[in-house]
């Protein structure tokens, strides 16, 4: 697979991140209190929302991601821009492999959920590793059945609403094959699960935390905030839901008296 360098600018891509970190607290609809709080993110990337969390007072900070390189270039980036922060570690290591249990007093994690190919599985870890009490912040999009939900896999020339919809699941796999040199045959291997609102729902129904809030398609103010306004009013009609819920955001807590057992 080509390596981040290859496919776009790997430090501006970081301070973009460190501005989407701010928008991420705002369409979650608020922040917490990260002092002195052990805090996990899944899905960390190239690490900006970490180093976000470790300027805020957090005593520790793991930003976990499965590809190997792009945890590498998170390191990099972290002691070359940060040489003193010495609270955010990073590793290659799914979730759901990561051993222990109530580690963390928060789990966050940023548009990552839209690419896991087992939503429950990584719940359940997240369960695990919390804390009693702990909470989880999970906000994606977009969702694979939204405007733009291929992440531009189809690299089209115009950029067209559902475009990735209307070519087939062959035409995206075909064009993420081309751009990463790769043979993989399904999309969850290009790293979308397809997944549905309703399916993310009843994940996070019966995962065993709590849902203090859910907010769908948060977004900024402006036109971009009247489209999302409409987009939530054609959700609610029948059968329209996948193709207009573009975002995902939930608070959930585990409960004080949990227990997790293996």
């Amino acid at each position: 697979m080509l390596q981040d360098k290859d496919n776009f600018d790997v430090e501006q891509s970081f301070k973009a991140g460190l501005y989407q970190a701010e928008l991420f607290w705002r369409r979650m609809g608020s922040r917490p209190d990260f002092t002195d709080k052990d805090v996990l993110e899944i899905g960390s990337g190239l690490g900006a929302l970490s180093v976000s969390i470790a300027q805020q007072g957090a005593r520790r900070v793991l930003g976990l991601d499965v590809w190997a390189p792009r945890v590498a270039t998170a390191v990099d980036l972290v002691a070359s821009h940060y040489p003193d922060l010495r609270s955010v570690a990073f590793a290659a290591t799914p979730s759901t492999e990561f051993a222990g249990e109530a580690l963390f007093d928060i789990v966050v994690s940023q548009n990552t959920f839209e690419h896991v190919s087992d939503v429950a599985a990584v719940l359940a870890s997240i369960r695990r590793l919390l804390r009693p009490g702990g909470k989880a912040y999970i906000g994606f999009s977009p969702l694979y059945h939204s405007p733009f939900g291929d992440h531009s896999e189809l690299r089209a020339p115009i950029k067209l609403p559902w475009l990735h919809l209307i070519a087939g699941r062959k035409r995206v796999i075909a064009a993420f094959n081309r751009a990463n040199d790769m043979n993989v045959e399904t999309l969850v291997a290009c790293g979308y699960n397809g997944c549905t609102p309703r399916q993310f729902d009843q994940a996070f129904a019966t995962c065993g935390l709590d849902i203090k809030s859910r907010r769908v398609n948060p977004t900024e103010g402006g036109l971009k905030n009247l489209a999302m306004m409409t987009f939530r009013a054609l959700a609610r009609l029948p059968g329209l839901e996948p193709y207009f819920t573009v975002g995902l955001y939930f608070v959930l807590q585990k409960p004080e008296a949990s227990t997790d057992v293996g």
